[in-house]
């Protein structure tokens, strides 16, 4: 029996270590040690009043791993962000957003048209509030990318997974989307029909429309 060190190297001809031998008890190679993650810089306070004063050198808020921000102040951020004209990527994973401020954040994508980039991945978005704010990209047709896997509970259920691949389907701009399925029908439909969106983007990048 061979580990998958061992495989490798049999199959590259690099050959095996100094005393080890098929016949030998198969030990498992040891996990490299990686540092911890930093933690996360970025001034909640700060960024929060550049997206109400809708300042132009924040196109990026990287809030990934805070998880002290208040519910006054998610409120404040999304309230902002109806009328911001300058973000283009906002990333909240690993942040306890809740329901009552996924809501909110629902009402301003169907405002802003600036966002191209939405993370809310690995938070505690029940199933409906998700479905909803997948609803909400539909109103400006401007997100090309949102994440929301690993939420708390992860189970969407097989209702609401056949509701979020027909949202899906009413989307023409949408080019990723990060978010698992267990029921093949609705996995699949969401696939074709991100794929179906990403391929008309190249031909339009390819006849010069772009």
């Amino acid at each position: 029996m061979m580990n998958q060190d061992q495989f490798h190297a049999s199959i590259s001809n690099k050959g095996q270590k100094f005393g080890a031998k098929f016949e030998s008890i198969v030990k498992a190679t040891q996990p490299k040690v990686l540092p911890m993650e930093p933690p996360n810089p970025t001034d909640v306070d700060k960024v929060i009043q550049q997206v109400e004063t809708n300042d132009p050198s924040l196109q990026t808020l990287n809030a990934n791993n805070i998880k002290n921000i208040s519910l006054e102040k998610f409120a404040r951020l999304f309230e902002g962000l109806k009328k911001n004209t300058n973000l283009e990527t906002l990333s909240l994973a690993n942040t306890r957003l809740t329901d009552a401020s996924a809501k909110i954040l629902g009402d301003a994508l169907c405002e802003n048209r600036t966002l191209k980039t939405v993370n809310v991945e690995s938070n505690f978005i029940t199933p409906s509030t998700l479905r909803d704010l997948i609803s909400s990209l539909l109103a400006t047709q401007s997100v090309t990318e949102f994440r929301a896997a690993n939420q708390k509970p992860e189970i969407l259920g097989v209702k609401t997974e056949m509701e979020i691949a027909k949202l899906v389907e009413d989307n023409h701009s949408l080019l990723r989307l990060g978010l698992s399925f267990d029921v093949p029908d609705a996995r699949i439909r969401v696939q074709h029909h991100v794929q179906r969106n990403n391929d008309k983007v190249r031909i339009r990048r390819m006849s010069g429309s772009l």
